[in-house]
């Protein structure tokens, strides 16, 4: 009886430990460049201390008590947290990364495994395959539909936007010339981090009035007026910041933030997907 109490109390923390790993795993993702990086992140961390419980824990903590615990916090983590089936199929790869940590860990520790290095180096690759930019493609094509960028079907959208002097702004304005939009929101830290190569855009083409550069604000509740046009001119950037309404992100399909929009000059849109690659189209644009 009292192995018992002690096998459930070890497992309910074990349990506490991997659902606690999970949850600031996933919070990698709200950082474009961290995707990878967290998948191999927790798989290492899961399975380094799966492998020692059921190393040095045998006695009082059998492996079977130890993997059930572990996998189970991944699996009620992944149902219980995920905030929707688009976030869920663009995280899989985490879930998966964390779930073969477990299994890594059970392998790597039991002994009567023929190859079990070997075994263990092959989950391993899974993880270490996704930090190798490999994850980067997948969210890209989960949340965009491709993997360049590039949009299939051109298409225009209308929308209104307003300037800092509120002074509406709309697609039909902007007819002749290459628009490149930045949506973004002031708590959205990945956008911050990209304003700097924004800026670097910004000041590349300021000077050709074929090209339009914007940083699209979508609005929150907690913002006061103003607060978008204030956060960009503290931080020293001038590039153009024109006030969004969530229907320009949900007929733009925005979901994502930062995320990048290129319109040509006949006013379709050609490009959605991130900065690095935006630039090409841009330029590409201009060779026309």
């Amino acid at each position: 009886m009292k192995t018992t109490i002690i096998r459930i109390f070890l497992s309910i923390i074990l349990f506490i430990v991997t659902f606690f790993i999970c949850a600031h795993i996933i919070s990698l993702s709200r950082d474009y460049n961290l995707w990878g990086f967290g998948a191999l992140l927790g798989f290492i961390l899961i399975f380094s201390i799966d492998a020692l419980c059921i190393k040095k824990l045998t006695k009082l903590f059998p492996s079977k008590w130890v993997i059930y615990a572990s996998l189970f916090a991944v699996i009620f983590y992944a149902f219980a947290n995920l905030p929707s089936l688009k976030f869920a199929m663009k995280v899989f790869p985490t879930i998966l990364s964390l779930a073969l940590g477990v299994l890594a860990a059970a392998v790597f520790a039991t002994d009567q495994i023929k190859n079990r290095y070997r075994y263990t180096f092959l989950l391993f690759l899974f993880p270490f395959v996704l930090n190798l930019n490999l994850y980067d493609t997948w969210v890209h094509y989960i949340e965009f539909g491709n993997t360049s960028g590039q949009v299939t079907d051109e298409i225009s959208v209308d929308f209104k936007v307003t300037d800092q002097e509120g002074r509406s702004i709309t697609n039909g304005d902007l007819k002749g010339k290459i628009v490149l939009m930045d949506f973004w929101f002031i708590g959205c830290a990945p956008c911050w981090k990209k304003f700097p190569e924004l800026q670097q855009l910004h000041e590349q083409y300021q000077h050709q009035p074929e090209v339009a550069i914007y940083a699209v604000n979508r609005p929150m509740s907690s913002d006061h007026p103003g607060q978008a046009f204030e956060s960009i001119r503290k931080k020293g950037y001038d590039f153009k910041v024109l006030q969004g309404t969530q229907k320009v992100m949900d007929d733009f399909g925005v979901y994502v933030y930062p995320t990048v929009v290129v319109i040509n000059k006949e006013g379709n849109m050609v490009f959605m997907g991130q900065l690095d690659k935006a630039k090409d189209v841009v330029e590409a644009l201009l060779q026309k």
